[in-house]
């Protein structure tokens, strides 16, 4: 163990482990004691410990096997146990935990041994129910790889190999060994999490570590779904700082190589995180908010060679703008497409940048649009997120998607196909044409009340 002493945080453990996760862990602490197996608090649930913060994702292992631990406690606390799910491959079990109508859910490990066969690659196990230091030199930070004994004979001893608790006192990110960031670059995106939101700095060899890595280009082979992970709870931890920083220490390595850059990043960066505060109410899945901050790069993705190519063309003002933008929005278009594949974004993620650069590719008839229902029809039907990436990029135009949001979104009629059938109206094409009507009188404020409606419908029908 790093250093002589031996280090009890049981009083760290009383005030920061909530009493219902206290419980659980004493239950499992004695099937531990039982079976005659090690068994240990580890990773971020030690650090956060340590730093006197809360924290209900509790992460336990055993050194043995994890599965069979799981199903010895199925057999003897079953009143108030069951496993949730195991993995054999890695034997490890997700189990819950019911006490007077509440649920404790714990990640439950096997300690195990792991090596990488090449760069970037899965890790490959070795061994399970290894000795405590095989499982804690595979993590990513010395600040992570800290374990908490609930055995009796020791409880609450901080097994501390490699240094962690003097790292994390002075808020510091380490990584384990030189070829940390080769085998598993998504380390570099999370230890940009790490020194964001707790304010920690890379190491002086961490960051010579980190440059190499990115310059040495041995991450082609790193799937695409480890990034997005990183990159998730990375940008959701909506502070601008995490997209200038993945800027300017050329992170967005990891996900584009050959992404064009804006000059204005910490602009881009705080104009982001603002309109995200500001709309964040309206916005109805919250973990897209890193999508957004992806998208502010990538809708921004133009080379400067593009703007050349137009000055260079024999075109008038108008037309030079014109072959400006067609050029940006397939150059943005096709960016997009790369990252989509390489990241492997859902329909509905690839759809929200999408969305947001066939919104920037018309942005000057909202600039132009003069009527309240032009508009809406311009933003109708786009995601939240993808009109926030649009006024990231066209912030002279925040009145409009102001008027969109506050006034028109949520505007309905009442009058629908069965009342349509009711005045005397076949079902057909017409049906769409005749609510349309009804809308935009709504929207316009020409009209207020469902019996206005019925009014339009009657005009409407009278004129054909």
């Amino acid at each position: 163990m790093f250093g002589v002493e031996i280090m009890y945080l049981t009083h760290e453990y009383e005030k920061n482990i909530p009493d219902i996760i206290k419980k659980a862990l004493k239950l499992c602490s004695e099937a531990a004691e039982e079976k005659g197996l090690q068994f240990f608090l580890i990773g971020g649930i030690v650090r956060d410990i340590i730093i006197n913060k809360k924290n209900f994702d509790v992460d336990i292992t055993v050194q043995g096997n994890a599965v069979e631990f799981a199903q010895y406690l199925e057999k003897n606390y079953s009143e108030s146990y069951k496993i949730k799910e195991t993995h054999e491959s890695f034997k490890t079990a997700k189990i819950l935990f019911s006490f007077e109508n509440e649920i404790v859910a714990l990640d439950l490990s096997s300690t195990r041994k792991e090596s990488y066969p090449y760069p970037s690659s899965l890790p490959k196990i070795e061994e399970i129910g290894c000795e405590l230091y095989e499982d804690v030199i595979r993590r990513d930070f010395t600040i992570n790889s800290m374990a908490l004994s609930l055995n009796k004979d020791n409880f609450c001893e901080l097994i501390d190999y490699l240094g962690g608790y003097n790292d994390l006192k002075e808020g510091k990110l380490e990584v384990m060994h030189d070829r940390s960031f080769i085998d598993d670059p998504t380390r570099i995106i999370r230890g940009l999490k790490f020194s964001v939101r707790f304010g920690y700095k890379f190491g002086e060899k961490t960051e010579k570590l980190m440059r190499e890595c990115l310059e040495s280009g041995q991450f082609d082979g790193l799937a695409g779904e480890r990034i997005k992970l990183e990159l998730k709870q990375a940008f959701n931890v909506n502070r601008p700082e995490c997209l200038t920083r993945f800027v300017k220490e050329d992170i967005y390595r990891l996900v584009d190589t050959e992404l064009s850059l804006p000059e204005n990043i910490d602009t881009l960066a705080v104009d982001s995180h603002k309109f995200i505060s500001e709309y964040l109410h309206l916005i109805k899945k919250p973990d897209n908010i890193w999508l957004i901050y992806l998208g502010a790069l990538l809708v921004y993705c133009v080379p400067g060679k593009i703007t050349n190519m137009a000055e260079n063309m024999d075109l008038d003002g108008d037309e030079e703008n014109l072959c400006i933008l067609k050029l940006m929005t397939h150059c943005c278009r096709k960016k997009i497409r790369d990252v989509s594949e390489k990241l492997y974004l859902s329909g509905l993620e690839t759809n929200i940048l999408k969305q947001a650069s066939a919104l920037c590719k018309k942005q000057e008839e909202l600039r132009d649009s003069p009527s309240r229902f032009e508009v809406y029809e311009f933003f109708e039907k786009a995601p939240v997120e993808s009109i926030l990436l649009f006024l990231i990029k066209n912030k002279g135009l925040k009145d409009k998607v102001d008027l969109y949001f506050n006034e028109l979104k949520d505007i309905k009629i009442s009058i629908d196909g069965n009342k349509l059938i009711e005045m005397g109206l076949k079902p057909g094409p017409k049906f769409g044409e005749i609510l349309r009507k009804v809308l935009k009188a709504r929207v316009d404020r020409e009209i207020t009340s469902p019996e206005e409606e019925e009014k339009v419908v009657k005009s409407a029908l009278k004129s054909d």
